[in-house]
C-alpha cells in the first residue's frame, strides 16, 4: 500500500515527519511508524511520522533538514509507504563534512568529544545509508554528519532504529574528506616474530606500490628477495613490509603529516635521525626536502630490526614511550593546536616484561588508560599476528577509541595499513550512564 502526497517543508521537526490521520489511517501507520518517501527522480528519505489534524489530506509536512538528505523539496510529489523498520543498530560510522570552512581534524575531534549531544539529535531519527544530517549549531561551526555504514548492515532502502540515549551504541567518527594526521608506529620485534607462518597474499601489488612511494636501496632489493605470491615468510618480515607500505603511502601524500616509528622486545627503541639543522629527533617530517630524505630513513630502520627478532616483550614500555613522543609533534601552523595522532601497536605475543625502578608495570591496561583515555584527538589501534593476546589487543583499542584487528596473512595485513595510511576514525560509545550523570 502507498499514496502520492505532496511535500510540505516543516521546518525543525525533529527529523519527524506530519501526515492528516484519514491518510494515516488509509496507509495503515500509526503515530511513530515509519515511511519512506520517494520522488520522481528515486530521491528517497526515510521519517517517524504522526498525526497532525490541521496537516491537509493529500501532503506530508516533513523535516527540512530530512528534506534536504534526501534532495527532496516542498512542492514534490512523493510516494509515501510504510517501512518496518530494524531494531537492534549497535553501530554508526558518521562522517563529518564541515561547512564553515573549518579545519577537518578539529570538527571530527569535536564531534566524538560530543557524543552525547550527537545520539540526543540522532535518538528522533531512523537512520539508512547515506543519511545526512544537519548540525547548524554545533560549538565548531556548522557540520554534516553523513551515515556510511551500519551494524548489522544496511543498505537499499533499509531503515534502522537506534536508541542512543538508552542503550550501548558505538559511534566510529570519521572524516567525510581527506584529513592530516600524525602517526605513531610501534611495532614489536621480540624473539617470536621471527617466527616463519605468515603467507604472502597478494603481494605483487603491495611491493608495486612500495617501489612507487620509495627508492629502491641496496637494503630494500635484498630485503625483497624471496618475497613473492604464495611464499611463507616470517611475521616481523611480513610487519616490516606492510609498514613500510603503510608509509610509503601515507607520506607519499605530502600534506604535512609527520610520523615517529618505535620498535620493542626487552627494551623499547625509537628511531632517532639528525635534522637539516644537526638536531637529533624522533620526528620525521613528510614535506618538503625532508620527504624523501625522512622516509628512506625510516626504511633503513625498520629493515635492520626486523633481522634482529630477540629478547622479551615490553608493550607497555612502547606504548609509553609512544605517548610521551606524541607529544613532541610540531602543532599546525594555521590553528596553533596539535594534529591529531593516529597510533599503530603490532604484536604477536603477550606482554612479559615491565620495568619496576620506572614504575611502568607489564600489564598495558592502565598505561593506556593513564596516557590516552583523556587524549580525544589521539586514537590507537591495535594489530594482533601470530599468538597475540586478541582480547587484550581488544581492549587496548578499546581505551584508545580505535579498533582491534587480527592478521592471519600478509593479504589482511596489508589491507589493513592500506585502510590506517588513509583514514583517522575515533570510535565512541555512548551509555545510560552518561546520560544519568549528566541528570544528575
Amino acid at each position: 500500500m502507498s499514496l502520492r502526497l505532496e511535500v510540505v517543508n516543516a521546518g525543525v521537526a525533529d527529523g519527524r515527519a506530519f501526515m492528516n490521520p484519514g491518510d494515516m489511517k488509509q496507509l495503515g501507520v500509526d503515530d511513530f511508524d515509519v515511511v519512506v518517501f520517494i520522488n520522481e527522480y528515486e530521491d528517497w528519505g526515510a521519517v517517524q511520522v504522526l498525526s497532525k489534524n490541521d496537516c491537509p489530506e493529500g501532503y506530508i509536512m516533513i523535516d527540512g533538514d530530512v528534506l534536504d538528505s534526501a534532495n527532496v523539496s516542498e512542492g514534490d510529489s512523493v510516494t509515501v509507504k510504510k517501512k518496518k523498520a530494524r531494531g537492534g543498530i549497535k553501530y554508526v560510522q558518521l562522517g563529518v563534512e564541515p561547512m564553515e570552512g573549518q579545519h577537518m581534524e578539529e570538527a571530527v575531534v569535536w564531534v566524538a568529544d560530543h557524543v552525547s549531544d550527537l545520539a540526543r539529535i540522532l535518538k528522533k531519527r531512523p537512520i539508512y545509508r547515506n543519511l545526512e544530517v544537519s548540525w547548524r549549531d554545533a560549538e565548531c561551526g556548522y557540520i554534516k554528519l553523513r551515515v556510511q555504514s551500519t551494524k548489522p548492515e544496511l543498505s537499499g532502502e533499509d531503515v534502522g532504529i537506534i536508541d542512543p540515549t538508552g542503550h550501548e551504541v558505538t559511534f566510529e567518527i570519521v572524516p567525510a574528506l581527506d584529513m592530516t594526521f600524525n602517526a605513531v608506529l610501534m611495532i614489536d620485534v621480540s624473539g617470536s616474530m621471527q617466527k616463519k607462518d605468515m603467507k604472502l597474499k597478494n603481494v605483487d601489488g603491495a611491493i608495486e606500490g612500495l617501489k612507487k612511494g620509495m627508492r629502491e636501496t641496496p637494503r630494500l632489493k635484498e630485503f625483497l628477495v624471496g618475497i613473492e605470491e604464495g611464499g611463507v615468510v616470517s611475521r616481523i618480515k611480513a610487519a616490516a613490509l606492510a609498514t613500510l607500505l603503510y608509509l610509503s603511502l601515507k607520506i607519499g601524500r605530502g600534506w604535512g603529516e609527520n610520523v615517529q616509528v618505535i620498535t620493542f622486545a626487552e627494551q623499547v627503541d625509537p628511531l632517532t635521525i639528525t635534522d637539516q639543522h644537526g638536531n637529533q629527533t624522533t620526528v620525521i617530517k613528510c614535506t618538503g626536502e625532508s620527504k624523501a630524505l625522512g622516509l628512506e630513513a625510516i626504511g633503513e630502520y625498520i629493515l635492520e630490526k626486523c633481522q634482529e627478532g630477540s629478547g622479551l616483550t615490553f608493550m607497555s614500555g612502547a606504548l609509553k614511550k609512544a605517548a610521551e613522543l606524541a607529544e613532541r609533534f610540531p602543532p599546525n601552523p594555521k590553528t596553533g593546536k596539535p594534529y591529531p595522532v593516529m597510533f599503530v601497536l603490532l604484536s604477536d605475543g603477550y606482554p612479559n616484561t615491565g620495568d619496576e625502578e620506572a614504575g611502568i608495570p607489564v600489564n598495558p591496561v592502565p598505561v593506556v588508560r593513564e596516557n590516552f583515555s583523556q587524549k580525544t584527538d589521539w586514537v590507537l589501534y591495535t594489530i594482533g599476528i601470530g599468538e597475540a593476546d586478541v582480547e587484550l589487543m581488544r581492549k587496548l583499542a578499546e581505551i584508545g577509541r580505535g579498533e582491534a584487528f587480527k592478521a592471519d596473512d600478509f593479504g589482511d595485513l596489508a589491507r589493513w595499513y592500506d585502510m590506517l595510511a588513509q583514514r583517522f576514525a575515533i570510535t565512541v560509545k555512548t551509555t545510560p550512564s552518561q546520560f544519568v550523570t549528566e541528570a544528575a
